[in-house]
């Protein structure tokens, strides 16, 4: 299953929610109309009524009042919910308990975790997430938010110090998972889904309790009973009844909770398997977490409502089969060792560095091939995780160094945007910075361009991925304001290369989506993406061949894969009319269309660029323009 069909999968199991939620919400309003019919109809809210008077079972006004107010109150306490989740998975990581695991820790068991994701990180093409450490000594995790760009993973005490190595990796990969696949931003719409149907039972339990409350202590007797005691005696019971026909809601909701999280559990069991090449160590966590004594219980007073999110079981009592959010323990672990004896691991030590010498693949270096590019959107490779933990060891001291200065996530980026262009004299763009920031920040970029200049690209893309969550740190508008910094330095030399293409587009994106992670799908007809895929297209064919006849053969390998999309014969455009402008507009359309069009406009432009059987350095930033400007996360690729 490549990302596409795994984005499609997650887009099923959203429809399958609305529809479950949908039926929840309507058995609740049939319910609760039923109530309220039998309440008025029986004479217990008016003490004149005739005994004996035949029920009237339907009434529509009444059945369409009821279900508007149903709809209504468990609408906007969902989306009150959702709301409250929008600034990101850290709300929920701080819900739980979670404190914020600094970059700069020296703590030996946090520095082995930030290790791993940042080489998950690089491995996967997405950018740094926060990690969050959960204090509870079961041995669990999660990962929470919209999308890449706010998402974060989340580690209990209990699994950063009981695993090794190999198995924290294990629960990291699957974790990544859950972010690349797009179960994240699902487990955000249930859990406001599931808070909209506890609403009804809470709203039920307020109305019994401070009416008879109110009953109690306002006088009662005999004049009570004649002057309405009937009502109050209504009020409560239709309360009671909310009450529990609420608590229904929720029994629907958990059925809808556990029908949704189970089998992407094992799907995620599996990517981690394949991202890693290593089932034992996966399987080795899953052992330990049956062994602990705690397991993956989480002691928190929302360990009910994001039970869903976490890699184990998170409550304390077992769950009854059919209300279970995650497979047992041994159907997970046979499944990746299908010759498992059945014995968990007993005793949970503190974790050792394990040994990497199951770790076979070796990067690629050959020429790589359309279906290469298309496969690894999304995915994490072992290979992937191999030249990842390469390139992490060689830029081991940048980051170390990275983490030492409040200043240096934004020097970073600055002197990447520095050093992406062609120009030998850095003079000009300098002083764009040096105008535009304080005296430390000037300083800093300075410091780091001679050493931003012998790495390589790998490394520079990895760097980048690394520090921009770092400068997101000071506040997103901090970070929009050094994105417009960004964007004047590409253009102060009078030339935008490839490489100051992806990075200021890299910034701007994330810029984009921590502020609006809920992105509106936007499909577009072909007479819309006609024009926007012409200038993408020719813009590639004038970088990737330098002969007419090939770019123009170039041009017809891209379009021949678009042709569903051109109305007409479409040429290669001029090249004077091809400029930063025009194809950044193209980009911003094209980034809000729907996975299928993106993946067929992501196949055109890789024709182009494999036309003529070569793929050079320049070539690579073009592929990561294109990825990271269409939301398409993209892991190193190295082309020797």
């Amino acid at each position: 299953m490549d990302f596409f069909d795994a984005q499609e999968l997650a887009r099923k199991r959203t429809r399958l929610m609305v529809l479950l939620f949908a039926m929840a919400v309507l058995s609740i309003a049939i319910a609760l109309y039923a109530v309220v019919v039998f309440v008025m109809e029986s004479g217990l809210s008016d003490s004149k009524a005739q005994v004996g008077t035949p029920m009237i079972w339907w009434q529509p006004e009444l059945f369409f009042g009821t279900f508007a107010a149903v709809c209504a109150l468990v609408g906007t306490c969902s989306l009150y919910k959702i709301a409250q989740l929008r600034s990101g998975g850290g709300y929920v990581a701080r819900s739980m308990g979670g404190s914020l695991i600094q970059q700069s820790t020296q703590d030996p068991d946090e520095r082995k975790l930030m290790n791993i994701v940042e080489e998950m990180s690089i491995a996967s093409g997405v950018p740094m997430p926060e990690v969050y450490l959960l204090p509870e000594d079961g041995i669990n995790a999660f990962a929470a938010g919209f999308s890449p760009a706010d998402a974060v993973v989340a580690v209990t005490r209990g699994c950063m110090r009981s695993l090794n190595r190999d198995e924290l990796q294990g629960v990291v990969a699957h974790e990544f998972s859950h972010i690349l696949n797009g179960d994240m931003r699902l487990n955000i719409r249930l859990m406001g889904v599931l808070f909209g149907i506890l609403a009804i039972a809470v709203l039920g339990q307020f109305f019994f309790r401070s009416t008879a409350r109110a009953s109690l202590f306002s006088g009662g007797g005999r004049r009570r009973d004649k002057d309405g005691g009937g009502a109050v005696v209504a009020i409560m019971l239709i309360g009671l009844a909310v009450m529990a026909i609420g608590y229904i809601g929720v029994f629907f909701g958990r059925l809808i909770q556990s029908a949704i999280s189970r089998q992407r559990e094992f799907l995620a069991d599996a990517a981690a398997v394949q991202f890693t090449r290593n089932p034992s160590g996966i399987a080795g966590a899953l052992k330990k977490i049956g062994g602990a004594p705690l397991h993956g219980s989480i002691a928190n007073a929302h360990s009910q409502e994001t039970a869903h999110f976490f890699f184990a079981n998170a409550l304390k009592s077992r769950s009854v089969p059919l209300f279970a959010t995650h497979p047992p323990l041994e159907q997970r672990i046979s499944a990746i060792e299908p010759n498992w004896d059945g014995r968990f691991a007993k005793t949970v030590t503190r974790s050792k560095r394990s040994s990497n010498a199951h770790k076979q693949p070796k990067p690629q270096t050959s020429l790589p091939q359309a279906h290469d590019f298309i496969n690894s959107i999304g995915q994490v490779s072992a290979a992937a995780i191999l030249s990842a933990e390469q390139i992490h060891a060689q830029i081991a001291q940048d980051l170390n160094r990275l983490h030492q200065s409040p200043e240096a996530a934004t020097a970073v980026l600055l002197g990447l945007q520095i050093t992406a262009s062609a120009s030998a004299d850095d003079g000009p763009q300098l002083q764009v910075i040096k105008s535009r920031v304080d005296g430390a920040v000037y300083r800093e970029t300075e410091a780091w361009l001679p050493r931003l200049r012998a790495l390589s690209l790998n490394q520079r893309f990895a760097l980048f991925e690394l520090a921009l969550p770092m400068a997101a740190a000071k506040g997103i508008d901090a970070l929009a304001a050094q994105a417009d910094l960004i964007r004047e330095l590409a253009h102060s030399d009078g030339a935008i290369e490839l490489e100051e293409l992806a990075l200021l587009r890299a910034v701007a994106t994330y810029v984009r989506t921590r502020r609006s992670p809920s992105r509106q799908v936007k499909p577009l007809p072909p007479a819309q993406l006609e024009m926007p895929l012409c200038v993408l297209l020719s813009a590639i064919s004038y970088t990737t061949a330098v002969e007419p006849e090939a770019r123009e053969l170039a041009f017809r390998a891209g379009a021949r894969k678009c042709d569903r999309y051109l109305l007409k014969q479409s040429i290669l455009l001029p090249e004077e009319d091809i400029s930063f402008d025009a194809l950044e507009a193209a980009l911003d359309l094209l980034v809000n269309l729907p996975l299928p069009q993106k993946k067929v406009i992501f196949e055109g432009a890789l024709a182009v660029v494999l036309a003529d059987g070569k793929v050079a350095q320049e070539e690579l930033s073009l592929v990561h323009v294109i990825s990271t400007s269409l939301g398409l996360p993209m892991p190193p690729l190295v082309c020797e």
